[in-house]
Order: C-alpha cells, then structure tokens, then sequence
C-alpha cells in the first residue's frame, strides 16, 4: 500500500493543489504555490520564504492548520493575509488585532470571492483566535528568527523546535503548535532557506496521516519528531504528503 501511495502521489491524479512535486519526483513544498490564483491578475498565490514577511506567514499557517477545522481554512486565512500586507509589527497593534476579528466572516467570503483553484469542502471559517496567535508570533519573532539562525549555524534543529514548541498560544487554546512545527521545516527545507535540515524532522504526523498510516494496518510513535522520522524513513522526500493524500485517494475510488 506505502507503494501505491507513492506511485499515486507522482501521477498526481484530480490535481490535488498540495501535491507539488519536482522533476525527479521529490516534493517542492506546499507554501511556495497554494494552487490558488488571484481572479483579478490570474497570478499563483504563495509564499517566498525569502521574503521575511512571507516567512513570518508560514508561521501564521502552521499556526491556524494547528486548530481544529478543515485546512483549508489556515490557507485561506494565510492568503487573506497575504492580500492584505500587513507588517509584522502591525500586529502589535491591538487595535488592527480587535478589527480584523470583528470583520473576520466578512473576509472570509471576500478571500473565497477573490481566489480560484481550491474548492473548501466546507464554509471556510476565520477563528477568533486564529488572530491571537498571529500577535503571539509577532511578539515572538525576532527570538523565533535568532533560534533559527542559531540551530542553523549549529546543525542542531532541536533548539529551534523547543524553543517553539515552548510558546503558549499558537496552537488550539493554550496549547503549542508543536504537531506543525515539521510543516515549517519541510517549507524551510524545500525552499532551500536552510539547507541542513535533516528530512527527518519535517514529515507532519497530524490526525489525517495518523488515520492512513492506521488505514493501511500501521501505528506511527505517539511522539510527534519519533512520528516524523518514522514517516520519512518510509516516504523520502515525499515526506507526509502520499499519506495526507490517502484520504482523497480514498473518496476518488483510487484505493
């Protein structure tokens, strides 16, 4: 079954925007092309980690995709802010914080109205604290930007991912984000912002993958780096992605 998921994985089948992959077959990352477009230009819609407010949106990604609801719903929000171009300080500012919750159905459907390419299977939903989190970050972020240069120069990713997973607020209620932690450092790696990541810390074991990995007879380690490694010794440099698509494989009749 690992097999045919790979298999699937590269023929790319219904044209599943998160399943973007290179010339030989290994995966280029998600955030660098949502698989949306803006209607008004028709241009793709997605993250330069180079760009440092871009970046900072990985974060606000991982952070939304940490709580409850469909996913869709963190790439809208992202893409929502993206539009917007706010700058990261901005965010210090409780006031832009307290309008954008209060606005935050309007937006919503505006971003929907905006942007083609990805069809939400529910009512895409902004949440409340989808904007607390977002002020976390900016609080956070220039001691986010040292321990990530700090576990670059050093080789030694664990201390950017404690000193995430440290912070209080990210993920659903006071919880830390730490199941997307890896989702930062695939995108990181893919894009080639740090090219010593090892593969091992960047597969996302989040409740879609526990779910195909249990569909297919398997139990990944409950611990979420022991999860990703376990992923990535089976899947490579497709990390997680063949088994986030196992669900959508599965409705399509493929499996």
């Amino acid at each position: 079954m690992k097999k045919k998921l790979i298999e699937l994985t590269i023929k790319k089948p219904n044209n599943l925007s998160y399943i973007n992959l290179d010339e030989n077959n290994n995966y280029k990352g998600w955030v660098a092309d949502f698989g949306l477009v803006e209607k008004a230009t028709n241009k793709a819609i997605g993250l330069d980690l180079k760009n440092e407010n871009d970046l900072f949106l990985l974060f606000v990604l991982a952070s939304a995709w940490s709580k409850t609801g469909p996913w869709e719903n963190a790439v809208f929000f992202t893409t929502y802010l993206k539009f917007k171009n706010y700058k990261i300080t901005d965010w210090l500012n409780k006031n832009i914080v307290q309008n954008e919750i209060h606005s935050r159905e309007n937006n919503a459907k505006s971003i929907i109205d905006a942007t083609a390419g990805i069809k939400s299977r529910s009512k895409v939903a902004f949440r409340k604290d989808f904007y607390s989190s977002v002020a976390i970050l900016a609080e956070n972020w220039e001691e986010i930007k040292a321990k990530m240069n700090e576990s670059a120069q050093k080789s030694d990713w664990l201390i950017f991912i404690d000193h995430l997973r440290s912070l209080k607020g990210l993920g659903e209620g006071t919880n830390k984000m730490k199941i997307k932690i890896p989702l930062i450092l695939r995108e990181l790696r893919c894009q080639n912002i740090y090219p010593n990541i090892d593969g091992k810390y960047c597969c996302v074991p989040d409740e879609r993958v526990k779910e195909a990995y249990k569909s297919i007879g398997e139990k990944m380690p409950h611990n979420y780096l022991k999860a990703s490694e376990y992923i990535y010794k089976d899947f490579k440099d497709l990390y997680d992605i063949p088994l986030f698509a196992y669900k959508d494989f599965k409705e399509a009749g493929l499996l």
